[in-house]
């Protein structure tokens, strides 16, 4: 049984290893259904960098479903429109994103290989210090050379780079990049609460292993400003201290991080060469035409043939080299060998494709199923093993062998008698063991064949080894794409960070949203409610706004920054966010004067422009809530005509049945030979009728209103085609009906009904009033019928 600690800490390690943001962009090009979407966006001399800008395009517009423009109205615009405007708004992403990121992978790129050659640097320096033949000056010229070298890196690094390749610089050199990515999962996975009061939430930070990369640096940069005594990074660029101690950091911790013996450190460097030749091979086609699916098998050929060749060095340098090469430890390591089937390392030294395929094809010729490798490799499984324990049970009391325990070559030369010389004997083994004399000896031949051509010819070292090699593609294969990928994120990180910050004010966006109803739903004396959830939602943007500072590198570029959150909140794009700052009057200067914001006047980290921006949202979403309004009034009154044209449409059809009947009748009764008790109303007719006046009074308006205006139409009917037939009255009619429902409704409720209980009066109730209506229009028509065919008559 798994315990909750062993499954949280699996699943940390396996968020940690495929960082969430970076893994996603890759997979997308992996996915046949999303390369379509890809190319649509590209022409076709696209480079690796158009292709990962792209699918990130892609992945914010599909996946987080953000949007750069105004939907069009499914009624009035047409599929092809729709897809057009699909096509153009993720055109836009892929522009805001190119700007937003710039050379950031060119400079990525830089940062790695720096740290390759400083690391590089710091093992040659090893490999000397550590030849016990060293002089004590010597290696102080050394240590100083070495110190020289990191201080005028840092101070290059500091100038010359934006802030954030410092800080990843900084977080992979002294190791708190991936130890605080750990710890953010590791928190994420603690029980949260359940419910929180909207008030809590706009202090709180978010959930923070949603952004990780954004969430990292921003652990980063809290973490070195506060270790390295520094307030901003302009004043790391003006003060020579907290270089120095960041300088002596990195020396500690690479002095204790590098292993202790000169091949452990060769290996080392020999992993660095692959790193950089993997990241070179990334760089050559950032800016190239690139087929992708050819440029990843490649690398991945050439990574399996490095990583196959380290493993004919000794098993500690082996794992040294996968250290160095996925920037991990030997715990995990070893967890991740664990995790392909590796748990003795000697097992796969010494490996190879020619020995994993003569393994392969040996199995084929002496016809050896994995499973049988399985059996010989597992004690519970192996049938020689359970025999001889049986065998060991019974003693001699079936064999006469003079020792204290039998050996397998007893049960191979008891195999190799006829069954029935020991039948008693088989008889107990095949109960015991559910194997019959049979299975044994195949086993045994099997066994034997496997001893002989696969530990002795190819040499491999156990049963267990062999299993290794016939996954052996597949586990080299695994090592190789997650080394590859774990670089590859290291140069996707501004990217990733990027779609993160999308992603991260468009959720908060429903935040807001949530204040903003808390605010409208306050009273005059309530005011204290506005102006608090108002100032936390500021204080919130103000947040965000530091946070883009450093990712876009824009501490002079106030604009920039607020215009990427306002598009976010308000679903524009970034040049039209960025437009409307700089040419649309400020509502910080409302009621005052017409006055637009100056670039000069004002820093991207600022109260007024978060105030700017809460109240262009609220215009925003009182427009967008009018437009709602308007659209819900139109559809309503669309409704509304509809419900007319249905209740005509009811109402010819209620009607139309009794006006055909009454037509008919009157015109047929001085017909030449007619009887007339042909005309005469009957029991359907009263069926047909009652149908048809329960309907009427169903439709829309008063329910009595209703009934009389069927009995009504009847009587004018009857009239119109017969106009010297005496009627009752409208008025008599009215009477009539109302006495019906009356009565009908009194015997339940015990009382003469209002207008609220005939309105909702029961189906039955309805349905027994309709029949009495009925009889009466019948009762009528029968006798305008009479007094019409006598009046013929005379």
């Amino acid at each position: 049984m798994i315990s909750g600690i062993k499954r949280k800490s699996t699943a940390i390690e396996s968020a940690f290893r495929y960082f969430q943001t970076v893994d996603l962009i890759i997979s997308h090009f992996k996915r046949e259904a999303d390369k379509q979407k890809i190319f649509e966006l590209l022409d076709e001399t696209f480079t690796l960098k158009d292709l990962l800008i792209s699918t990130a395009s892609i992945h914010i517009y599909h996946n987080l479903g953000i949007r750069v423009e105004e939907a069009i109205d499914i009624e009035k615009g047409t599929v092809e429109s729709s897809k057009k405007q699909e096509l153009m708004e993720k055109k836009v992403i892929f522009d805001e994103i190119k700007e937003l990121l710039k050379d950031s992978f060119q400079s990525e790129i830089d940062i790695l290989f720096r740290i390759i050659a400083l690391e590089n640097k710091f093992i040659d320096l090893l490999i000397e210090i550590r030849d016990p033949n060293i002089l004590e000056s010597q290696r102080e010229s050394v240590l100083e050379e070495i110190d020289k070298y990191l201080e005028k890196e840092l101070r290059l690094i500091i100038l010359d780079y934006k802030s954030f390749n410092f800080y990843d610089l900084m977080g992979d050199l002294i190791g708190i990049n991936n130890n605080i990515k750990k710890e953010i999962f590791e928190e994420s996975g603690d029980l949260k609460e359940l419910s929180m009061d909207l008030e809590k939430r706009l202090k709180k930070k978010e959930k923070e292993d949603k952004y990780i990369e954004l969430s990292t640096l921003n652990k980063m940069i809290e973490e070195i400003k506060e270790n390295f005594e520094f307030k901003s990074y302009q004043e790391l660029k003006m003060q020579a201290m907290p270089v120095r101690m960041i300088k002596k950091r990195i020396i500690n911790y690479d002095m204790e991080r590098f292993p202790v013996s000169v091949p452990g450190l060769i290996s080392f460097r020999e992993a660095n060469e692959l790193k950089k030749n993997i990241i070179d091979k990334i760089k050559e086609n950032l800016e190239k035409k690139i087929d992708y699916e050819h440029f990843e098998n490649e690398i991945f050929t050439y990574m399996k043939k490095e990583i196959i060749k380290q493993l004919n060095t000794n098993p500690n340098d082996f794992v040294y080299f996968l250290q160095n090469l996925n920037e991990e430890s030997f715990e995990e390591i070893v967890y991740t060998l664990n995790k392909y089937g590796i748990f003795n390392i000697l097992e796969i030294i010494n490996l190879n494709d020619d020995i994993a395929e003569e393994v392969k094809k040996n199995m084929i010729r002496y016809n050896i199923k994995k499973f049988d490798i399985i059996q010989l490799n597992d004690k519970k499984k192996n049938i020689l093993v359970n025999t001889k324990k049986i065998l060991n049970q019974l003693g001699n009391e079936y064999l006469d062998i003079k020792q204290e325990e039998i050996k397998e070559s007893n049960i191979v030369a008891l195999l190799k008698e006829e069954r029935d010389k020991y039948e008693d004997l088989w008889d107990k083994i095949e109960k015991e063991t559910g194997n019959s004399y049979v299975e044994l000896r195949e086993f045994i031949r099997k066994k034997e064949i496997v001893d002989k051509i696969f530990l002795d010819k190819l040499g491999l070292i156990n049963y267990s080894q062999i299993l290794i090699s016939l996954d052996f593609d597949k586990i080299i294969d695994n090592l190789v794409k997650d080394t590859y990928y774990y670089l590859l994120s290291k140069i996707l990180r501004q990217l990733s960070r990027i779609i993160e910050a999308f992603l991260k004010i468009t959720n908060e966006k429903a935040l807001y949203l949530l204040a903003f109803k808390k605010m409208y739903n306050a009273t005059e004396s309530e005011e204290w409610i506005w102006i608090k959830f108002e100032e936390l939602i500021i204080q919130r943007l103000k947040n965000r706004q530091e946070e883009l500072v450093v990712l876009f590198d824009a501490d002079n570029k106030p604009f920039l920054i607020n215009g990427f959150i306002l598009a976010r909140l308000t679903e524009t794009s970034l040049a039209k966010a960025v437009s409307k700052l700089k040419n649309e009057p400020s509502p910080l200067y409302e009621g005052i004067k017409q006055i637009k914001l100056k670039k000069d006047l004002i820093s991207p980290i600022s109260y007024c422009l978060a105030y700017d921006l809460v109240k262009r949202f609220e215009e925003y979403e009182d427009l967008r809530k009018s437009r709602v309004r308007k659209a819900l009034k139109a559809e309503e009154q669309k409704k509304e005509k509809i419900r007319k044209e249905i209740r005509k449409s009811q109402e010819k059809s209620t009607l139309n049945w009794i006006e055909r009947r009454i037509t008919s009748s009157l015109m047929r009764i001085n017909s030449p030979g007619i009887n007339p008790n042909q005309l005469y109303w009957e029991e359907k007719d009263t069926k047909i009728a009652s149908d048809n006046i329960k309907l009427h009074s169903e439709l829309e308006g008063d329910t009595l209103d209703l009934f009389c205006e069927y009995f009504l139409f009847a009587r004018e009917k009857i009239k119109e085609l017969y106009p010297a037939f005496k009627l009752p009255s409208p008025e008599k009619i009215e009477n009539v009906v109302k006495n019906i429902a009356n009565k009908i409704l009194q015997d339940r409720i015990g009382q003469i009904p209002n207008k609220e209980e005939i309105n909702n009066m029961f189906d039955g109730e309805r349905f027994k009033i309709a029949q009495e209506i009925a009889k009466r229009i019948g009762k009528l028509l029968d006798k305008a019928l009479y007094s019409k065919f006598k009046e013929n008559r005379r």
